[in-house]
């Protein structure tokens, strides 16, 4: 699971198995037997890694840049970017808060979540139909790993559904394989939500799950990455009912998502790196702090560039560094509101974002004084979490895309962060929930080093000054009479910013709309949040989809 040329190598035999990339094309595309390949040697483990793979922007630029377009550039912490005004305009288009329904990212996200899905349903149905399964070493697969393969592709629909409907609202609920003329209309978002806590919750009840995963399967999901993933999802949802977005009753799900982050909070199985700057040094999970790395980072999908494979690395690495010298594309410009928003004695602003002047070496030893003017870059920034140093690429240079990057999906200060959350909305101990934001904020002023290592300078760095034990209780502890729903919102913001999680906590905080207008009102270059209100959101189906459906499907009212 963790070589990306294992990946790549099942994905062209699996990929005859899954419905097209949109769920409303009615091509066929299977041209071998499917049952018959389910009796193959490895059949259904590499059916269950076709359908990780889906999140793995190898060759392609979909799926996580997709999320950081998404979650990020149509919020008030980064633009855009690009290589001019005109560059990167269906990112533009979503930022303003009105997209066109032609939106090149919001078809991403549909056919690439509904890619994703169709593999994992025509997975289980592979899997489920087969009389015996067989493994790559001619072994017969036993009940309880075949038991164990059923769990993780619910768990995967689940994940891509979730993205689905907080993005779109309703949408088409496929849970099996569907006939080219049976085209699906939306469902309800009350029952896609039930159906993804369906799966979410079918996945942890299985006795053959893993609570957690050993070092040769990280990456994989676990029982632990269950539990982290309901909180998000209860959260979420629990926002939309408490706004008025959906129906459902908040504190049920407020509860849910309190007692799966708790489970997984009191495991302590994770812990935080004590230093938030080995999580974006650039080398990843296959550099010397990779043992630290997999304590913090709960769900992630693993990918390796292997030298002269396909020469594939990470395309997330070239499209968000600067342009010129520095050998990226400029997209993804955290936003100087963002950069200010920081304590001036918080590292993690150090660690976020980049700003124009610093200076990196590259691998010969040249300082690259990074240049960020001459393209569609008002805030003159980069994000840090994206960028990685000349020695960690091979070739030296990003437009090679050779990198071992790797996004992390669910960190465990998401994890402390959500239940703090989940406690608060639940009537819990204000103590408690200011002990649970101190343990993020104090890796953060205290244990975090001041100085970017992989840097020769950085302006950042003039402000940061040493904090000590007795000086962050004494200035900087958050306080269980403070606003703690305040302190919670700014500390997610500020440790989880540039992640892609920006959108999904201002909807359902109920902030999207005030907080957009206020940033329009101060920052109005490009339209940016100048069309936001209350009918901005569930964002609009793409038009492409909504024509292949013969009227079956039809466009969300607000659009």
């Amino acid at each position: 699971m963790k070589k990306l040329q294992y990946i790549l190598a099942i994905i062209p035999i699996v990929a005859l198995l899954s419905c097209s990339d949109s769920f409303l094309d009615s091509k066929q595309y299977a041209s071998i037997d499917e049952q018959g390949y389910y009796n193959t040697p490895g059949a259904a483990l590499k059916a269950v890694t076709n359908c990780y793979a889906n999140m793995i922007p190898w060759g392609d630029w979909d799926y996580y840049l997709n999320r950081i377009e998404v979650g990020t550039n149509a919020t008030d912490d980064a633009d855009a970017g690009g290589s001019d005004a005109n560059d990167r305009a269906d990112t533009k288009d979503l930022a303003t808060g009105r997209p066109l329904t032609s939106n090149g990212e919001l078809l991403n996200t549909w056919t690439r979540r509904y890619t994703g899905i169709s593999r994992c349903n025509s997975a289980i149905e592979g899997i489920n139909a087969a009389e015996t399964l067989v493994a790559a070493d001619g072994n017969v697969v036993s009940e309880e790993t075949k038991s164990r393969y059923i769990s993780e592709l619910k768990f995967l629909r689940a994940w891509f559904y979730f993205d689905l409907a907080s993005t779109f609202g309703s949408v088409p609920l496929i849970t099996e394989t569907p006939v080219p003329t049976d085209l699906p209309a939306k469902s309800p978002l009350e029952d896609i939500r039930a159906q993804i806590l369906k799966d979410i919750d079918e996945c942890i009840a299985d006795p053959n799950m893993p609570t957690n995963v050993s070092s040769d399967e990280y990456g994989r999901v676990s029982k632990y990455v269950a539990h982290a993933f309901k909180a998000r999802v209860c959260l979420f949802f629990a926002g939309l009912e408490e706004h008025g977005k959906m129906s459902g009753d908040a504190n049920t799900d407020y509860t849910s998502a309190l007692s799966a982050a708790k489970i997984v909070y009191d495991s302590q199985v994770f812990s935080l790196v004590p230093d938030y700057q080995n999580l974006f040094r650039g080398d990843y999970f296959f550099g010397s702090h990779a043992s630290e790395l997999t304590k913090e980072c709960i769900f992630t999908v693993l990918r390796e560039y292997v030298p002269g494979y396909l020469d594939i690395g990470y395309c997330t690495a070239v499209m968000y560094a600067g342009r010129g010298e520095v050998g990226g594309w400029g997209g993804n410009c955290p936003t100087v509101d963002f950069a200010e928003s920081f304590d001036q004695r918080d590292p993690r602003k150090l660690f976020t974002v980049i700003s124009s002047g610093d200076i990196f070496p590259n691998v010969d030893g040249k300082l690259i004084t990074h240049n960020y003017t001459g393209y569609d870059n008002i805030h003159h920034q980069q994000s840090r979490k994206a960028f990685v140093p000349d020695r960690f690429r091979d070739g030296y240079s990003l437009g090679d895309i050779r990198t071992d990057w790797a996004p992390y999906y669910i960190r465990y200060a998401d994890v402390i962060l959500m239940y703090a959350e989940a406690l608060l909305k639940t009537g819990g101990d204000n103590q408690k929930v200011a002990s649970l934001i101190n343990e993020v904020r104090y890796r953060a002023f205290v244990s975090t080093s001041k100085k970017d290592e992989e840097a020769t300078y950085r302006t950042f760095e003039e402000t940061l000054i040493p904090v000590d034990d007795a000086y962050f209780q004494a200035n900087l502890a958050v306080d269980a009479g403070d606003d703690l729903l305040k302190a919670i919102k700014n500390e997610r913001r500020w440790e989880l910013g540039m992640e892609g999680y920006r959108l999904l906590d201002l909807l359902r905080w109920g902030d999207y709309v005030s907080v957009m207008n206020a940033y329009y009102s101060e920052q109005p270059y490009a339209n940016k949040g100048k069309l936001v209100s209350d009918n901005s959101w569930p964002f609009p189906i793409p038009q492409t989809e909504i024509d292949k459906s013969n009227g079956v499907l039809v466009q969300n009212g607000n659009y």
